[in-house]
């Protein structure tokens, strides 16, 4: 084999992969060494350079940090006293007092919720240190809280290791209040004085957390932080502790949805490691759903063949998704009710961890110091339901057949990600395998043994029908993990082929798994006259159906579904599916109103965003500030133009509609918004007519619009204008904008 022309450090060693000549199927576990750059020579070849790409491995804190897959952040300090989200350093300590704050209660929820580490906001933005600093009087000491004799870092850090969790801190660079802000040698000192009373004080700590935010100081001039001496001092005092996102060790995805990269690479270019561009971006990025990138270290396309093919420095560099379990990182009363529902969280959990990227989620306390029940109770649901997922591996005890029949299947389901199936034939490289008995699965698990690297570029699953072989799924990267959701299938005979790799594929592990049940309503929504037929269905064959409609969550003791529902009146109807074992999936809603008219619309909406079709602008169910709550129609860089028909002419003094911005998510006011009426249909009258202006900063509200016009019509026409593309001030500028409309009034 031709080997490549490259230096690495450490020094690459070059025995280690004698496997290429050993007829094996398993890798065995090993002392790990991790070799995370490699410095390329000029003169290298597309395939050296593919090599090269193949043979860069995470070092050993990368390693650890990558299995831990779900962290959790708690952002708790002066801002959830002051209802913001970012403080200006002029707040005042005394009002920092949570009279029943416990720790242990934090770090018991979090878990018992699956996670493995916390990261706590140690000192945000507004420059309040949640220890008694040494070197600023702006400290929890100043706050009635504890008597002022309180140490909350001191207090998590105990909590953590009570229950088995690991230990990080987030100390913010950018500093408010500190009078040196903006004299860079002086506030740096500064700055190191703190990291070291973190780092030195409280224990092992496995992971620190810098964002990139940045501004000027009290004389003018921007902070220019010493990210090296920063970097340095946590390697003397905490060599095992993963520096993230304004890091050598740990990148930033991009965005703060929740969601990342379809084909996720953790060997990039180094010169694409530009730490004053992710500053520049770090926890500004749109909260739209989906990966939106902006450039750079946040391109759809990090690490493919085009990318790194004239890249002078390859490195580990693995991506962390942040997101918060409510629209704020802090705590906010108002969102109590807009908690990310089980349902989001798990599809979060497949988009990010499934995405070869580790979670790192949010859950901010309460202003009395707790955890609020509300993200309990979605928290236990969306482990319960994780756990009910991938309880029973359906490929475990299955048999190799055709020309694997040597092929040591059990080492890919022995959860453990050092031992690996490498195929001694080229590519493309497949096995097929006989499962213990027909099975019906939906979800694929697979995991790269990546203290070899990651190499895997394109693969496959087919299932068995029978007399032919059917493609269920495909995808791109594995890295640590991948994880692809797919139509239930039912076979006792798959085939998994590699078509595509930089060298000799490690496969870890390869799972077969089964979704939760899911049960719809047909319609989804509707306003109706008399009355609307519902029809209820589960995408599984032994599962039933309970419904309620009293607004109670549904259970097994509730109404069984057996025949279709006839509704005659205002109804919201709840229904979940439950198998034959007791396995439950998530409750599902459907709203309908009883109205008089009907409604058209000139352009559709979106039908990720439709409140179950056009009728859901009339059907009496308003919809709330969270956008995603189903009763939001949304059009995508188009305008509103509906027409309602309420059958005959009838006397008017009533008008509204409300529309939802959301300016992080893409969600605009409206420029322009217009009412008109007529007898006939054809010809129509304007009765109203309202300019916004369009916003200058991040919102988030409801635009309640409304006004009293006395008249006679049968047909009205609301007209709303996309605002059309994203200002220059938004991260994406340039973007289409979004127009989320809700319950036109007319009476």
């Amino acid at each position: 084999m031709k080997r490549v022309r490259f230096t690495a450090m450490p020094v690459f060693i070059a025995g280690l992969f004698i496997f290429f000549f050993i007829q094996s199927t398993l890798f065995a576990q090993q002392k790990y060494s991790g070799n995370n750059f490699v410095s390329l020579r000029p003169v290298s070849s597309e395939q050296e350079i593919l090599e090269a790409a193949a043979h860069v491995t995470p070092s050993e804190r990368q390693l650890e940090w990558q299995r831990l897959e779900t962290t959790a952040f708690v952002h708790f300090g002066l801002n959830t006293f002051y209802n913001q989200e970012w403080g200006h350093g002029t707040e005042d300590p005394k009002r920092f007092n949570p009279t029943l704050l416990n720790t242990d209660q934090w770090a018991k929820v979090i878990s018992e919720a699956g996670f493995k580490m916390l990261i706590m906001t140690c000192k945000h933005h507004d420059g309040l240190c949640m220890w008694p600093s040494k070197f600023t009087n702006h400290t929890v000491a100043s706050s009635p809280w504890r008597q002022g004799k309180g140490d909350l870092v001191k207090e998590i850090s105990e909590s953590c290791r009570k229950y088995n969790l690991k230990f990080g801190v987030y100390l913010s660079p950018w500093d408010r209040h500190e009078p040196s802000y903006g004299d860079s040698p002086v506030y740096n000192k500064f700055f190191l004085n703190q990291l070291t009373e973190l780092l030195f004080n409280y224990g092992t700590i496995d992971e620190v957390w810098f964002d990139g935010a940045c501004g000027e100081g009290p004389n003018g001039k921007k902070q220019v932080y010493d990210w090296e001496s920063y970097y340095s001092l946590i390697r003397k005092l905490q060599p095992k502790a993963v520096i993230a996102v304004m890091g050598p060790d740990v990148r930033w995805v991009g965005t703060e949805s929740g969601y990342g990269r379809e084909t996720e690479w953790s060997v990039v270019p180094y010169n694409n490691a530009n730490l004053e561009k992710i500053a520049a971006n770090s926890q500004q990025a749109a909260l739209n759903e989906g990966f939106t990138p902006t450039g750079d270290m946040e391109s759809p396309d990090l690490g493919s063949r085009e990318i790194i093919k004239n890249a002078q420095n390859l490195i580990w560099y693995p991506s962390e998704v942040d997101v918060s379990i409510r629209p704020g990182w802090f705590w906010h009363e108002s969102e109590n009710g807009r908690v990310k529902s089980p349902e989001k969280l798990m599809d979060i959990y497949f988009s990010s961890v499934g995405r070869n990227s580790l979670l790192l989620l949010n859950i901010p306390p309460d202003s009395t110091g707790l955890i609020n029940e509300a993200d309990i109770s979605s928290l236990k649901a969306w482990k319960n339901a994780l756990n009910a997922i991938f309880k029973d591996n359906l490929a475990e005890g299955a048999t190799p057949v055709a020309g694997n029949r040597d092929m040591k299947i059990d080492f890919l389901s022995d959860k453990n990600d050092t031992t690996c199936w490498i195929p001694v034939n080229n590519e493309p490289y497949s096995f097929e395998l006989q499962l213990k008995k027909k099975s019906e699965f939906s979800v694929l698990l697979l995991q790269e043994n990546i203290s070899m690297g990651q190499r895997i570029e394109h693969f496959s699953l087919e299932a068995w029908t029978g007399n032919a072989w059917k493609q269920v799924v495909e995808g791109t990267t594995v890295g640590y993990k991948r994880l692809l959701r797919f139509p239930s299938v039912q076979t006792n005979k798959v085939r998994f082929t590699i078509d595509k790799s930089r060298l000799e594929p490690a496969l870890a592990e390869f799972g077969l798994y089964r979704q939760r049940p899911v049960a719809t309503a047909n319609p989804s929504s509707a306003t109706f006259k008399e009355s609307v037929e519902v029809f209820l269905s589960c995408n599984e064959e032994d599962a039933t159906i309970y419904y309620t409609t009293d607004g109670s969550l549904p259970g097994s003791k509730s109404l069984k579904y057996n025949q279709s529902l006839k509704i005659n009146e205002a109804t919201e109807v709840t229904f979940v599916a439950i198998r034959n074992d007791g396995t439950s999936g998530f409750p599902g809603k459907a709203s309908f109103h009883k109205a008089n008219y009907e409604i058209s619309l000139v352009n559709a909406s979106d039908e990720k965003y439709n409140s179950g079709g056009a009728s859901g602008l009339v059907d009496g169910f308003k919809g709330s500030i969270d956008f995603t709550d189903g009763r939001w129609s949304g059009f995508n860089g188009k305008d509103l133009d509906a027409t309602l028909d309420l059958g005959s002419i009838l006397e008017l003094n009533e008008f509204g509609i409300n529309f939802n911005e959301s300016t992080k998510s893409w969600i605009f006011r409206p420029q322009h918004i217009e009412f008109k009426i007529s007898e006939n249909g054809t010809e129509f009258t304007t009765i109203f007519t309202k300019q916004f202006d369009p916003p200058e900063r991040d919102n988030e509200q409801l635009l309640h619009v409304n006004f009293n016009y006395s008249c006679k019509a049968r047909f009205i026409k609301v007209i709303a204008t996309n605002y059309g593309k994203l200002p220059d001030w938004h991260p994406a500028r340039g973007e289409p904008t979004w127009l989320f409309a809700d319950e036109i009034i007319a009476k």
